[in-house]
């Protein structure tokens, strides 16, 4: 009887079987054989959190490997500049480079003109740049008859000025020919305050690839295969409530399966009742892991907004929203649009707005008070 659980609702973790997005993989991997200016080589990924974003930047990676690409995941937060110039690239290039050893014992002065080399270095010392480091790591991987995959996830947490020092130093690779690729992956408020940027102008020619929703189809396929491949059975109706509650999110799909194969212990078959004692978890689970991170920072109007469609089970009238805020029209205007930009609610139908994220109208409920 099986035990191992097959499911992994671990973020940025890859499932066991990867539900639809094998096109976006494919291309990327179609590119990487069509060389230097194919247009999938620079790829921005952008989604709503649990949308399955990391999971994505690790299949691209993947993909380079096969191809014995070297892979530089670049650092994520405020100092991506600097860790990559002070650490990341110097250690890169200590490693792959077949004559730093050579260059480090002949700059130790045992020529006969070591001397006024080590006089000259000290007086002038050179420090490389971002741009400099990463030319030569992809000459060196280039040489190999490799390539250069720079990836970056959660892009909106990067210092703008940093992304700007990054996109300028990836055009002067891509204008040299050399073999390399970029992907990145953020929200779309990242995104676009990156492309926003006067120096990532040349960004903005990247393909922009937005994850939408799985289609209710793909996660059931997805459930289905997962449990059949570890060796059990999930019931028909048991999949119809897999995916009610996942509602197309990747993430969700791996929470529900995870904790449905935990409650079927040793049983053969999943069971309607095993999925659909899920719920409080998934909701629980939703709210400190993916709402919580994405309330962080709105302002208080703005989630007085939210707090007003929370009262509602459904889409929520922007009229009667404006009259439980006591605003006026032009106002709540205002809030939408920019809590539409946030991908906090999306338009559902004239003067109607309803939540982007599953369970966030349960979220600002339970934490209301």
């Amino acid at each position: 009887m099986p035990t191992r659980n097959p499911f992994r609702p671990s973020f940025g973790v890859s499932p066991r079987v990867l539900a639809g997005r094998g096109g976006l993989i494919d291309d990327f991997d179609l590119a990487l054989d069509e060389g230097p200016g194919s247009p999938m080589r620079s790829v921005l990924v952008s989604g709503a959190r649990g949308i399955g974003k990391t999971v994505v930047l690790g299949e691209l990676e993947d993909r380079a490997r096969s191809h014995g690409w070297l892979v530089l995941r670049l650092p994520e937060g405020p100092r991506l500049v600097t860790e990559l110039e002070e650490t990341v690239l110097p250690s890169l290039l200590t490693e792959h480079d077949p004559e730093a050893v050579q260059r480090r014992v002949t700059g130790g002065g045992l020529s006969p003109l070591g001397s006024v080399s080590t006089e000259v270095t000290e007086r002038f010392p050179i420090t490389e740049s971002l741009t400099r480091m990463l030319a030569r790591l992809a000459g060196i991987v280039g040489r190999r008859g490799a390539g250069l995959l720079l990836t970056l996830d959660e892009v909106q947490a990067a210092p703008p000025d940093d992304l700007a020092r990054l996109a300028s130093a990836y055009q002067h690779l891509v204008r040299d020919d050399e073999e390399v690729a970029l992907a990145a992956a953020g929200l779309p408020i990242g995104i676009d305050a990156l492309l926003e940027q006067p120096g990532t102008t040349f960004l903005r020619r990247a393909e922009r690839i937005h994850l939408e929703p799985l289609s209710d189809d793909q996660v059931a396929e997805a459930a289905v295969a997962t449990v059949r491949d570890a060796g059990r059975v999930i019931s028909p109706e048991a999949v119809q409530e897999l995916v009610r509650i996942a509602h197309g999110y990747p993430y969700l799909l791996q929470l529900v399966g995870y904790h449905a194969w935990r409650a079927a212990g040793r049983d053969e078959v999943i069971t309607l009742a095993d999925v659909r004692g899920t719920l409080p978890v998934v909701v629980e689970r939703m709210g400190r892991l993916v709402h919580a991170p994405a309330l962080r920072g709105v302002p208080p109007g703005q989630r007085a907004y939210l707090q007003a469609m929370a009262q509602d089970d459904g889409p929520s009238s922007t009229g009667q929203i404006a009259e439980r805020l006591g605003v006026t029209k032009g106002n709540q205007n205002m809030q939408r649009t920019r809590l539409i930009d946030r991908e906090l609610i999306v338009p559902a139908g004239h003067g109607l707005v309803d939540f982007a994220l599953p369970y966030l109208r349960e979220h600002l409920r339970a934490t209301s008070t």
